[in-house]
């Protein structure tokens, strides 16, 4: 037998081939120009992939940096989610609380409660950083139950690490003003948890832009009304007119919904607000939604100004995770009022400002509402 060299080999197979039928050397042309083009397809598709999966992370780490108020918080996060994250950091010189999300997953925390905070924005000069909304998700995710409790922003409270009483909406402010958003939160968990009588223990602030994107970049939400719905005083944007049924809203429409109480009141306005939220889970966790990545991209992107949290990013995906399991057909709900079982009741203050005031002179009945949501 004749033994070639590698780089003559091709020359024999054509001399071969085209003895055969003359059609030979077009054919292996052919199949090297096809091995060719798929070898320059994978390239490609892995150069994308590498580049992509880049880009994605630096999104995310960079929007996760401004939502956190950590610098590389991404880090940390993706090393507490691998199998040995947590041995990792036993191995360095650095003492760690027990996270809450570990306590959850030990079985040393059956309930879990974190206050989300709605603001109109940093850069509204009509009190934009007042919480408008206050509301509690409390979860219990061993029996699969979930409860959202609204707590009016008129309510009259000890102003925590302060010597004052004024609006629980006015919290988040004073937090502010003492050491930045982080405090803002502090405050606020501090007050919602005086009043209610539950340990929060994550808290958010979501402004009103945030709020329309994220609902524009899911494709709108759906809700179903019992009755017609409008406001036809309030807003500079317009009127908001909603018929009776289930119906899709955008961003924008929604966010006139959970804002609107001059035809209603603020805690009609809380109602909304809780049906709002139910929707926008529905939503974010219906198929394709959340496991799209352009859509994950433009939602970072309007998280990292506009959204504050003292969770962390890996507490966040365990938060994620907790939260894909709620039954939104069966979420308690409660909203604090001047109804005859709202615990509530309206007075003034010493400038003759609108303010409300728990029945009995204290917290206790409501804290035991709060306690006993789930009976």
């Amino acid at each position: 037998m004749v033994y070639y060299p590698p780089e003559k080999q091709f020359d024999i197979d054509r001399i071969v081939n085209q003895k055969d039928d003359g059609s030979g050397l077009k054919v292996i042309q052919k199949k090297r120009r096809k091995r060719t083009l798929f070898k320059k397809t994978i390239i490609v598709f892995i150069v994308f992939v590498f580049l992509f999966g880049g880009y994605m992370i630096y999104k995310t780490n960079s929007a996760f940096d401004k939502i956190t108020g950590e610098q590389n918080s991404i880090v940390k996060s993706f090393i507490k989610m691998l199998p040995f994250g947590d041995n990792f950091f036993q191995i360095l010189p650095i003492e760690e609380e027990t996270s809450v999300i570990d306590k959850l997953k030990n079985g040393e925390l059956d309930r879990l409660n974190v206050l989300i905070l709605g603001i109109r924005g940093a850069d509204d000069p009509n009190g934009g950083l007042l919480t408008d909304t206050m509301m509690v998700v409390s979860i219990k995710p061993k029996a699969g139950k979930t409860a959202l409790i609204s707590i009016p922003r008129d309510l009259y409270v000890d102003i925590p690490y302060h010597d004052h009483k004024n609006k629980i909406n006015e919290v988040y402010v004073d937090g502010i003003k003492d050491g930045g958003w982080q405090n803002g939160l502090k405050y606020s968990k501090k007050a919602v948890s005086t009043v209610t009588g539950l340990d929060i223990h994550y808290a958010t602030s979501v402004d009103f832009k945030a709020f329309k994107e994220i609902i524009d970049t899911l494709g709108g939400i759906r809700i179903t009304l019992a009755r017609p719905f409008s406001e036809t005083n309030q807003f500079e944007e317009g009127v908001i007119e909603l018929p009776a049924g289930s119906q899709t809203i955008d961003g924008d429409t929604a966010l006139l919904f959970a804002r609107a109480r001059f035809s209603t009141s603020d805690f009609d306005r809380a109602k909304r607000q809780q049906q709002l939220l139910i929707a926008i889970k529905e939503k974010a966790f219906s198929l394709g939604v959340v496991s799209n990545p352009v859509k994950i991209i433009s939602i970072l992107n309007s998280l990292g100004n506009h959204v504050r949290t003292d969770a962390e990013l890996w507490e966040i995906k365990e938060l994620v995770t907790v939260m894909k399991k709620i039954d939104t057909t069966s979420v308690r709900r409660k909203v604090f009022d001047t109804s005859k079982d709202g615990l509530l009741y309206a007075s003034r203050d010493k400038n003759g400002s609108y303010i409300l005031l728990p029945e009995g002179g204290n917290f206790n009945e409501i804290r035991e509402a709060c306690e006993d949501i789930f009976e």
